[in-house]
């Protein structure tokens, strides 16, 4: 008989199930999602890994956590971090969802030499994306058959609930209201937590048409600010153990609280604090200070950039939300809008399928393993398939069209491996 390892997950459920060298008599089991709470970081955690903060550039450079951004960092360690449904994977500072308890594998033919049964724990990473959306006045301009709020909110509605099974989304809507100290400074008119996808695409709660007069300003660094605070709340936080990324989509450059009719301010009014900063600067700084606490923000135009200068901002936004190497994306018809948040979300779903146990070897597991998305099998491929992932020894990674399947929604993986191709600790 073949001894053999595998694994199967279905769709977001987390189902594993391992069996070797004989049929088990144990049901199937499910595991949970990832724990709520604040993401716990080298520099929060208690007593972090040692390797926490060394250089990296991936994750076999990190000895107990995984590289992110040039570092290795950890969000969990055997100790502290994780949720009640979930454990730290120590081995990479990364918390994993339990697992039921299923029934166990047999034992094999009498002949010897079946593996051990033992439950894997593949995952997939479902990033937490919070669109930033501007309600300034100049969101009712003309765009395609209707303004640019309702091209926004089409295609954002449209997007949700498309990937609702593999994204976390929220929602937040920023404005103020011209200096009118009565009112507070930035708005947050709309906010939707991470997970309540149903909120987004209900139009009494993110409505499609614009819900206020004309005349309403743009504080983007204020409201990035005040999002970020807002996210690490603990009451608001998303899944400790995935990525957060704020996606910004704005019509105009930026004014702020301190200065709602733009900078340098007219010396005919008396809008702009004394020593107030430029919203531009402000903005650029806000991103930077998000991306800093591990949140990215990526940025998108609604509407026609023909200003050199208005571009050269969003571009400098982009790239202080995401280390440097930011992309602005614009949307300047509603086909092109919605084909700019799809590439953003799309880029923002990984194709890494994490293993709670390592590939001993990638000769054998890639000669003989037998994967499978939807039942149908995967070759092991650099380019369309699937492979383990280069200097990594615990993580699947589909590529090519195999990787576009997987993002699109709920799926079936499957993998079967020989005995020896995963080290069974």
């Amino acid at each position: 008989m073949r001894k053999s390892l595998s694994i199967v997950f279905v769709g977001l459920s987390g189902l594993a199930l391992l069996a070797c060298g004989g049929n088990g008599n144990g049901g199937p089991f499910s595991g949970t999602g990832g724990s709520g709470g604040v993401v716990l970081t080298c520099a929060t955690l208690d007593v972090p890994p040692p390797d926490c903060d060394k250089a990296c550039t991936s994750d076999a450079q990190c000895e107990v956590s995984f590289c992110q951004n040039g570092k290795c960092v950890a969000n969990c360690t055997a100790t502290e971090g994780c949720g009640a449904d979930s454990t730290c994977n120590t081995t990479r500072g990364r918390c994993v969802p339990n697992m039921g308890t299923g029934g166990t594998g047999g034992t094999g033919n009498s002949g010897g030499n079946a593996c051990q049964s033992v439950t894997i724990t593949p995952t997939r990473s479902i990033p937490n994306i919070m669109f930033l959306v501007d309600q300034s006045g100049s969101m009712l301009d003309p765009f395609g058959g209707g303004d640019r709020w309702q091209g926004a909110h089409s295609a954002i509605t449209s997007i949700v609930s498309e990937r609702a099974s593999v994204v976390n989304f929220g929602l937040t809507t920023y404005t103020s209201d011209n200096g009118n100290d009565n009112l507070p400074c930035p708005r947050l008119p709309t906010q939707i937590p991470f997970g309540q996808s149903e909120d987004i695409v209900d139009p009494s709660v993110y409505v499609p048409d614009y819900p206020s007069g004309d005349g309403a300003d743009t504080p983007t660094g204020d409201s990035i600010e005040a999002l970020v605070s807002w996210i690490q709340d603990p009451s608001n936080a998303p899944p400790a153990d995935e990525p957060t990324i704020i996606v910004l989509a704005t019509d105009g450059l930026p004014d702020s609280c301190e200065c709602p009719n733009g900078f340098p301010p007219d010396p005919n009014d008396n809008y702009c604090e004394p020593g107030a900063t430029d919203p531009k600067i402000e903005a650029v700084n806000a991103a930077a200070a998000a991306h800093a606490q591990g949140i990215d923000v990526f940025t998108l135009w609604v509407g026609q950039l023909s200003s050199t200068s208005t571009r050269d901002h969003l571009q400098d936004v982009a790239n202080a939300g995401v280390d440097g190497t930011g992309t602005v994306w614009v949307g300047d018809d509603p086909a092109s809008l919605s084909n700019a948040f799809q590439s953003i979300i799309s880029d923002s779903i990984s194709c890494d399928i994490q293993m709670a146990e390592r590939f001993g070897d990638r000769t054998k597991a890639c000669e003989e393993g037998d994967v499978r998305l939807n039942g149908t099998p995967l070759a092991c491929s650099e380019t369309d398939g699937w492979r383990v992932k280069p200097d990594v020894d615990d993580v699947i990674e589909l590529v090519g069209s195999a990787c576009d399947t997987f993002k699109s929604g709920d799926v079936t993986f499957s993998a079967e491996f020989p005995c020896g191709a995963i080290i069974v600790e």
